[in-house]
């Protein structure tokens, strides 16, 4: 932090851009910082955002329930488009799922004006900025979504999902380094100030003076360490169901007389805990072989 700040954290992992309630304070409070992102994620000037309205605005106080609130930022730039921006640093089941339902929530909610004509509905885009790939056999730094037929052909506009694969900065292309998603990215999954401060960005620059007045106050700070400690909560709790899963498996094995297999427990982390295939395989750290083969027989 600088040399003027009051408070150095002990530990950099709850006070990081990865934790969605600092993602949420930086950049609701920062325009500087918020313009300089999306002038990355949309690939457009900032010369050319001329406004931005947070529509979520939060009161950062022990009103947040640091377990279960949703963190993503609303905006309405320039008065002709929403953008959705929402962090997600661990693995969410039918999260395309959720985020239609999102992102169409917004164009329904559009449509609720008694002024409202088709002709006037604004384009809604939901990016996500993760810190895994969403799809592993279709692995992108920085993807895009949109409506188009089996040819390429537009059928609309109005609906669009970016995905920005926080582990996958080595294949970003050089238009996407230009635009400055790189260092955006490093500065999510920095491990330390050192490295937040070491970024040659105005607008990471912006975020971190921004940390550093959020980390100086001891009630901001609290709510960020139980967001963080709410997180770990929840990978327990996941890690526990996984292990019960596995011993269950192991158990009906036994019990029907069966020889134990791999493929029987990860039928069975799938029947009991209502995971996919491929987040079962993942759970049991499986080898490509493995996977491979247990791909072609479930």
């Amino acid at each position: 932090m600088s040399e003027n700040s009051p408070f150095i954290p002990e530990s950099f992992d709850y006070c990081a851009l990865t934790n969605d309630l600092l993602f949420h304070m930086v950049f609701s409070q920062n325009m500087k910082a918020l313009r300089s992102l999306l002038s990355a994620l949309l690939g457009m000037p900032e010369s050319d955002i001329q406004s931005i309205d947070v529509l979520n605005p939060m009161q950062y106080n022990a009103s947040i329930d640091t377990k279960v609130t949703v963190l993503d930022l609303k905006l309405h730039l320039n008065a002709d488009e929403f953008i959705l921006i929402e962090l997600q640093v661990r693995r969410f089941e039918h999260w395309t799922n959720r985020t239609m339902v999102y992102a169409c929530r917004q164009i329904d909610e559009q449509s609720r004006g008694s002024q409202f004509q088709y002709d006037s509905l604004q384009p809604v885009i939901q990016i996500a900025i993760m810190d895994h790939t969403l799809f592993p056999d279709h692995k992108r730094f920085y993807a895009k979504y949109q409506l188009r037929d089996d040819e390429g052909y537009r059928y609309s506009d109005k609906l669009s999902f970016y995905v920005l694969d926080l582990t996958a900065t080595s294949a970003a292309t050089a238009e996407e380094r230009t635009q400055g998603l790189v260092e955006w990215a490093r500065a999510f999954t920095a491990q330390n100030w050192e490295e937040v401060q070491s970024i040659e960005n105005a607008g990471v620059r912006e975020a971190t003076k921004t940390m550093e007045v959020i980390m100086s106050k001891p009630s901001e700070r609290q709510l960020l360490w139980d967001r963080r400690m709410a997180q770990l909560d929840y990978e327990s709790q996941m890690s526990s169901a996984r292990k019960q899963g596995l011993a269950e498996g192991r158990a009906e094995g036994r019990a029907e007389g069966r020889a134990e297999t791999i493929e029987e427990i990860v039928k069975n982390l799938m029947n009991s805990l209502g995971l996919t295939k491929e987040q079962a395989m993942t759970a049991l750290k499986l080898s490509s072989d493995d996977r491979k083969i247990l791909s072609d027989r479930l």
